[in-house]
């Protein structure tokens, strides 16, 4: 397969190609980040104004859980970023788990609002964050998967 090949394709896009949950940059020089998914089924639904209609979120939780979508990384600066989220219901409680790392070891509380702004704070410059948000009620608790977002 050529790239003329490529361009003679015409799918649910009308012919225009568009990045997918598995294109990392290899062509531009970036490592693929280990738990970066190997094909598209594998990959995050996308956030906020993101890949998906409505900022689907992949997420894992019990029959009545907590459904959580429109995550959103907002208000972002040297040392400081929100994580706008809505909730279908209010939540007993939920948190941004975050870090430098995937073990995402430091929380933030959030409240039982079921739209709001979870505000993290004392982040380093430049640096990669790794999130999800957490939201629990009376069925259990549901988390979403891992999403990234960089400081200035």
């Amino acid at each position: 397969m050529n790239g003329a090949d490529i361009e003679a394709q015409v799918g649910a896009a009308q012919g225009l190609w568009t990045h997918t949950p598995v294109d990392w940059g290899a062509d531009l020089g970036f490592v693929k980040a280990s738990g970066h998914p190997n094909n598209a089924s594998q990959g995050y639904l996308g956030i906020g104004s993101g890949t998906r209609p409505g900022g689907a979120a992949t997420q894992t939780g019990p029959a009545g859980g907590v459904i959580i979508s429109e995550v959103k990384v907002v208000n972002l600066t040297v040392n400081s970023a929100g994580i706008a989220v809505v909730f279908n219901t209010a939540p007993t409680s939920c948190r941004v788990n975050y870090g430098i790392t995937q073990a995402v070891a430091s929380t933030q509380a959030g409240t039982t609002a079921t739209a709001q702004t979870i505000a993290l704070s004392g982040l380093t410059t430049a640096t990669t964050y790794y999130f999800s948000v957490q939201a629990t009620n009376a069925q259990g608790t549901t988390v979403t998967g891992l999403s990234t977002f960089k400081t200035f």
